[in-house]
């Protein structure tokens, strides 16, 4: 009972923090009230999500601060800082707004000094954006909207040239002021989303990439089962001729008992059923034809062979000698094999 409460007043939390986020002000007074009157508590979360909302806010209140006192260096400390670099580096609307910010404290000692800048102070605001051009500036060198302001650098007196008057014009900085604003108020919104919706989002990443993950073993587990089919079908094709051989052999066996030899044409047409598939596979695979070679089987062993050539096969103890015609058939040479193969060995008298 203990855990549902404490999982309850979490997700009550989950709920509300959401309903805060998403601006839902009448709902979240109404679901407040409400859980307060069944008695059902809710967690910190939205305690602990208002305490970073209070940060954020600071941080952006010292960005437009450092904007207002046209203090470059803790400006773009908290720009980068704060705000994430997947954003600045990736958000076109980001980096437009950064570009116009560094003209914004490039041009800042011309527009609020009376006429009268610094001249060292403003050599190096016009040296620090004209780094600023040459490095992530750059990427927007192609655009025709920020053309103009590659040449800003080399230009004596900017107030006083026509390309860049409208920077100079009373409304441009408060203009500016007001975008820096709505994309602090955006980028923050956005890395204070509420855990309910950064569940959800990771569950749908989640399931997709375990929907990847079992479609690719299942296409790897087909391709397993098709391997495994095609030795399943040659093990039962190799296990059927044998079965039949076996019969054959014994029946063969049972017959000398009763004094019928086993013709060489039947000896051979056995050993060509047990070996030939085999013994073409060995000699296609692991046998230079235009010369002599080698080639072993677990059961037969063959030496010296070649197109149109003579072998000697052993199997067992007993070597027979084998030939290979030109048209690749095998031909066993029975008169080689050991009159002692026919004898049936009487029992042991007792």
């Amino acid at each position: 009972m203990g855990d549902i409460l404490a999982h309850e007043s979490e997700l009550l939390g989950l709920v509300k923090e959401y309903l805060d986020f998403a601006e839902f002000e009448d709902t979240l007074k109404t679901f407040s009230k409400e859980c307060k009157v069944k008695g059902k508590p809710l967690s910190k979360t939205v305690g602990g999500s208002l305490k970073k909302d209070s940060k954020s806010l600071v941080i952006q209140n010292d960005l437009v601060a450092a904007f207002d006192n046209g203090d470059q260096k803790l400006f773009f400390d908290l720009w980068e800082g704060h705000v994430p670099s997947s954003i600045r580096d990736t958000d076109s609307l980001a980096q437009k707004l950064e570009f116009y910010l560094h003209i914004h404290f490039a041009i800042y000692p011309l527009k609020y000094c009376g006429g009268r800048p610094d001249k060292q102070e403003l050599d190096e605001r016009i040296s620090y954006f004209k780094t600023y051009l040459e490095t992530k500036g750059a990427a927007l060198s192609q655009t025709t909207e920020f053309l103009p302001f590659y040449a800003l650098p080399f230009v004596p007196n900017p107030m006083v040239h026509p390309s860049f008057k409208e920077l100079f014009q009373d409304s441009w900085t408060p203009e500016l002021k007001l975008k820096l604003e709505k994309f602090l108020a955006l980028v923050f919104k956005a890395s204070n989303t509420p855990r309910l919706l950064t569940i959800c989002k990771e569950n749908g990443q989640n399931s997709k990439e375990m929907l990847q993950q079992l479609h690719q073993q299942l296409v790897e587990a087909e391709r397993r089962a098709m391997t495994y089919l095609k030795r399943y079908n040659k093990i039962q094709a190799d296990y059927h001729n044998l079965i039949g051989v076996t019969a054959e052999l014994v029946d063969s066996l049972e017959a000398t008992v009763s004094g019928k030899m086993i013709t060489p044409e039947y000896l051979q047409s056995v050993c060509v059923r047990l070996f030939s598939n085999q013994m073409r596979q060995s000699l296609a695979h692991s046998v230079d034809f235009t010369r002599p070679g080698t080639v072993l089987h677990p059961m037969l062993s063959v030496v010296g062979v070649a197109w149109g050539g003579e072998w000697n096969a052993l199997l067992g103890q007993h070597t027979w000698k084998c030939t290979v015609s030109s048209q690749g058939l095998l031909t066993l040479d029975v008169t080689s094999v050991p009159k002692d193969i026919f004898k049936v060995q009487e029992p042991p008298s007792s």
